[in-house]
């Protein structure tokens, strides 16, 4: 378990109004730097700075 994962969650749970029993941190923060491993390609994707957002989406 990374130290400044851990540190984040805790301080995100705070701001958000939850509770996080000491036993059950590890296991959140896990799933955290899972769910950051598996989102990290689109995060990474280029976007152009002249795209407009779509005002409705349609599949």
């Amino acid at each position: 378990m990374d130290a400044c994962t851990s540190a984040y969650v805790t301080e995100m749970a705070k701001l958000l109004g939850l509770s996080i029993p000491p036993e059950q941190l590890p296991g959140v923060v896990e799933s955290f730097e899972q769910i950051h491993r598996i989102a990290q390609p689109v995060l990474d994707f280029p976007l152009p700075d002249t795209l407009e957002a779509a005002p409705q989406f349609e599949p």
